[in-house]
């Protein structure tokens, strides 16, 4: 049987990126029955996100990996959760050149990707963000309780 492998990224020094961060934590709280990597204490960021890309597909090569992370997009978008196939690329806000990670992708979309990228990220309010993790938890929970139910 596949393990589900979590992988939260982003940064609490920018509160618009710290959705992923702050869902690890919610994670590693409610003691999932999965790997989960990243969070406020141990977070995966532009610098380090392809060494944990690398580590996990050596050792999690046949598991399910879920990205999860914080994105910028339509304004009528925003404070919603977006769900991809094949992962995600880090950094997509930015044009980081960074490759593809994980089966499945959670985005939060916690700003407006036209105009100052970096002020939307910089000027959201905590609670949003913290909502929007809770979000991305439910989310995440009803996953989690529907495989178990098969």
């Amino acid at each position: 049987m596949k393990n589900l492998v979590f992988l939260c990224i982003g940064t609490t020094k920018i509160i618009g990126d710290s959705v992923g961060p702050k869902v690890g934590d919610k994670l590693k709280d409610l003691n999932v029955n999965a790997y989960v990597y990243g969070n406020t204490a141990r977070q995966v960021t532009a610098l380090n996100v392809d060494d944990y890309a690398k580590m996990i597909k050596q050792r999690h090569k046949d598991d399910t990996v879920v990205v999860i992370d914080s994105a910028l997009g339509k304004i009528g978008d925003v404070g919603t959760i977006k769900v991809t196939r094949n992962g995600i690329k880090p950094g997509g806000a930015f044009d980081k050149d960074k490759q593809r990670i994980g089966d499945i992708g959670i985005l939060a979309v916690v700003g407006d990707a036209e105009g100052d990228r970096m002020k939307e990220l910089k000027t959201r309010e905590e609670s949003f963000i913290v909502d929007l993790a809770d979000k991305v938890v439910d989310f995440v929970g009803g996953l989690l309780f529907k495989a178990a139910a098969y």
